[in-house]
């Protein structure tokens, strides 16, 4: 893989997510040259992206193709009236934004890879996403308010999150929302360094949906 492909899985991955851009690369890798393709672009890039190596290690391996489980957190969202996603996975936000109710506002909070283009990763959902700060968001705290992230590996004590997670989940947040929710979307263990991400305490998550 040259520069310019691993430039496309920056940009990719900063507008769409890492684990869907990850789902993204592999696919049209398999649909050109099957397995040797996707074995490739492990060797080349995995180390470098340790989600898009997790992807690639689990698909060779016989695994499922990707698995959005909405129904894993509809249960968790029942009743709100706002939720505030910290990360972004566009396949599963898509899904998620297709069974929420219309009446409840979701938010973005807009911290992340310098790269993204907010703008445009927010027309993508034609007004059904709105824009928020780490200055603003706690404005949408509330016992009916959750406060989602996406988390890629979990075991009994830490999840592998993004970095915003930490700056958003303090203890003062944890009392003005309802719950803090994890969206475990990947379901392979993390083979190398993981590059992007943090180790969290999972007590900084009041629920994770799957369960480790």
């Amino acid at each position: 893989m040259n520069a310019l492909q691993q430039q496309a899985f920056r940009l990719a991955a900063s507008e769409l997510g890492m684990a869907t851009a990850a789902w993204l690369f592999v696919q049209e890798s398999a649909a050109i040259s099957g397995p040797p393709a996707v074995a490739e672009l492990r060797d080349a890039m995995g180390r470098a992206w340790p989600v898009l190596d997790a992807v690639c290690a689990g698909w060779l391996a016989g695994g499922p193709a990707r698995d959005v489980d909405v129904d894993a957190v509809l249960p968790q969202l029942e009743g709100i009236s706002r939720l505030v996603l910290v990360g972004y996975e566009a396949a599963w936000v898509d899904s998620l934004l297709a069974k929420l109710p219309a009446h409840v506002r979701v938010g973005l909070m807009q911290v992340g890879d310098p790269m993204t283009h907010w703008a445009r990763l927010l027309s993508n959902h034609g007004g059904r996403v709105e824009a928020l700060s780490l200055a603003d968001f706690q404005a949408w705290a509330g016992p009916r308010s959750v406060m989602l992230t996406f988390v890629y590996g979990a075991s009994e004590r830490q999840v592998f999150v993004l970095p915003s997670w930490l700056r958003a989940a303090g203890a003062d947040v944890r009392l003005q929302f309802r719950s803090l929710l994890g969206w475990r979307i990947l379901d392979v263990p993390l083979e190398v360094y993981p590059r992007w991400l943090v180790a969290a305490d999972v007590q900084t998550l009041t629920d994770l949906r799957p369960s480790a």
